[in-house]
């Protein structure tokens, strides 16, 4: 059996049998001379990726979880005394009182960081929950993506995080108060913002949308953010409706996941999730892929399990036994796809030895899923 990249990552969302494992590089895409790289040193790797990976590109619509279209949200970029920062100030103009979200924007790409968010009282959400709502009118970028992508790789249809739109507004040491003080209120914002992303998910697959759908954030809402009660009330209970419903339609479900998720996996799968990333290896995660493989083999798709910061810092050497063991776990699985933890183009002044690790990710960690062949 010989598979194109489009076939082979559609097989593992279907848990039929595949070729070999797959192979991914967040963020990677089908690059072309003149595409936007954070910098030049990037290049060789994006052009590899492009020539050798899976491919997995996102697609979105119009949406914004808090007024829809309403022109409800202003946004400035206030200048400091840093030649390195900017701020960016967001005002939620509600009928209760306005909120102001101030975050740190580099001028040089660096991660931004919020140092005020909007809601910072209990009161606060009920101003959220004051301003009106009306949806955008329905588009979505898919087919231009894939007629770009042909068989290299999917689209997938990336949609907002309900239980992650709260966290935006309160960050988590206020929703970790808000889920003892007030949690009658949380979950009436959380279905508020429930029936926004269904009517949204509804509106998709009226408009014929059949690719996997996507999503991140959950990790806001698991231990040690928030406790395991927390999570099945603020995140499976509002996120199962959304993956019976891309089931119904015939469609799948991937998930991004960071942190320590191994006691969560049963409840993923219960949930309906199809493939979930990047189950992370200790000290940030507690998945041992061996074991994790064994266990779910074939109930669920496995992508991840090699940690950005090994390809920042860890020898040639390290980086190549790191690859080789999560191929050969991975592989009983039936479902695996090599990956690491974070896109690899999100460091602006890469090191040298950053872009020789990518690639020796791509490079041998091709030579090993072409190797575990089923």
């Amino acid at each position: 059996m010989s598979l194109t990249s489009k076939e082979r990552i559609m097989r593992i969302f279907q848990n039929k049998q595949v070729d070999r494992p797959a192979i991914k590089l967040w963020g990677a895409w089908k690059y072309q001379k003149g595409d936007f790289l954070l910098n030049p040193m990037y290049e060789s790797v994006a052009k590899k990726a492009s020539e050798i990976t899976d491919l997995f590109i996102e697609a979105r619509s119009p949406f914004n979880m808090y007024c829809g279209q309403l022109p409800d949200i202003t946004r400035e970029y206030v200048e400091i005394d840093n030649d390195s920062w900017v701020q960016r100030h967001t005002v939620y103009h509600t009928p209760m009182g306005d909120l102001r979200h101030v975050e740190m924007i580099s001028k040089f790409d660096e991660p931004g960081y919020t140092i005020e968010y909007p809601v910072k009282e209990p009161e606060d959400l009920k101003k959220i929950l004051s301003m009106k709502y009306e949806p955008f009118p329905y588009s979505d970028n898919i087919e231009y993506k894939q007629q770009n992508l042909n068989d290299r790789g999917i689209v997938m249809y990336e949609i907002d995080h309900i239980g992650y739109a709260l966290q935006r507004l309160t960050g988590s040491e206020n929703l970790a108060y808000f889920s003892y003080d007030c949690r009658d209120l949380v979950l009436e914002v959380l279905d508020t913002f429930a029936k926004r992303q269904y009517n949204q998910v509804k509106r998709a697959i009226d408009n014929k949308v059949n690719v996997p759908f996507c999503w991140v954030g959950p990790e806001l809402l698991t231990p040690p953010l928030m406790s395991e009660n927390d999570f099945e009330q603020f995140c499976f209970n509002y996120d199962k409706p959304i993956c019976d419903m891309v089931h119904n339609a015939g469609s799948y479900v991937w998930v991004h996941c960071h942190g320590k998720v191994r006691k969560l996996i049963e409840r993923y799968i219960l949930m309906g999730v199809d493939i979930l990333n990047p189950l992370e290896p200790p000290k940030n995660g507690d998945v041992d892929l061996n074991e994790t493989a064994k266990t779910f083999k074939g109930r669920i798709g496995l992508e991840g399990n090699i940690e950005i910061q090994d390809i920042l810092l860890e020898s040639e050497e390290k980086l190549k036994e790191s690859i080789h063991s999560c191929v050969q776990s991975g592989k009983e699985s039936g479902r695996f796809i090599l990956c690491p933890s974070a896109g690899f183009m999100e460091y602006p002044k890469p090191t040298q030895k950053y872009i020789n690790n990518l690639m020796t990710y791509l490079d041998y960690g091709y030579e090993c899923v072409n190797k575990a062949v089923y």
